[in-house]
């Protein structure tokens, strides 16, 4: 859980102000979406599954910030 929440933090580093931002690696247990929900909340965003994923790793979401979201 600390390394999906340590690539967490890079991805929020490297993103801009609009757009969107995968969640990393790692398994989507109840813990770690919350956090990464949480993390993309902040920034004014919501978690998205994206198209044709089951949801059960992080990489299978993303963080949507700005129009749309």
């Amino acid at each position: 859980m600390i390394r999906s929440l340590a690539s967490l933090g890079a991805a929020m580093l490297l993103c801009a102000c609009a757009g969107s931002y995968g969640l990393g690696e790692g398994d989507a247990n109840y813990d770690a979406v919350k956090a990464a929900s949480a993390a993309c909340k902040a920034r004014g965003g919501d978690i998205q599954l994206l198209k044709d994923r089951d949801g059960r790793e992080l990489s299978d979401y993303q963080c949507k910030i700005g129009k749309g979201s």
